[in-house]
């Protein structure tokens, strides 16, 4: 990395969630590696499933994650997630405005959208079914009106767009979700 980086390359690190005290999912011993990177991106997918999970995060990592980037001259760059939509987290938005609303107040430098189209796990953004009645019959897959609401197929890259407005400061922060589930 710092060959890269002398070459004048920014280099970004896909790391684990848990980097920086080293545990769970992150190898001991590895801070130095961490610390190397200009940008760190700690992977979230399967971290959390609902409001409570985006919460805890909040106050118990990403506010102390950004906390020792900015005092290494690191720059934070989290994921965010739409929720499952095959185990029913998404709850038509909310978990994935909620993670929008916490790192904007959390003041990180960058989002990484997870994922645009990983249909195969059910978080993707990408256009989706809307209804059961866009399902093939007996495949288990859930469309987006899963908990009762009706979403357009876009809905969650029209969500997407609202929250990087509001993570560049050009709307409002909020905690309250302002895109439609249907246009």
């Amino acid at each position: 990395m710092n060959w890269f980086k002398a070459q004048g390359c920014y280099v970004i690190g896909g790391v684990p969630t848990h980097w920086r005290p080293g545990n769970e999912d992150s190898r001991p011993g590895y801070s130095a590696v961490y610390h190397a990177f200009n940008m760190l991106s700690p992977w979230m997918v399967g971290r959390i499933s609902d409001l409570a999970g985006a919460d805890h995060y909040y106050n118990n990592v990403n506010q102390q994650d950004q906390a020792e980037c900015d005092a290494l001259g690191i720059d934070y760059q989290p994921c965010v997630i739409p929720g499952d939509l095959q185990s029913g987290h998404r709850h038509h938005g909310e978990l994935m405005w909620r993670q929008f609303y916490n790192l904007t107040r959390v003041g990180v430098q960058g989002l990484y959208i997870s994922m645009f189209d990983e249909f195969n796990e059910g978080n993707q953004i990408a256009k989706t079914a809307e209804t059961g009645a866009w399902v093939p019959a007996g495949s288990g897959i859930r469309a987006l009106d899963e908990d009762g609401t009706a979403c357009s197929a876009d809905y969650y890259l029209r969500l997407t767009h609202d929250g990087g407005r509001m993570f560049k400061g050009l709307a409002p922060v909020t905690s309250v979700r302002p895109t439609p589930p249907v246009v």
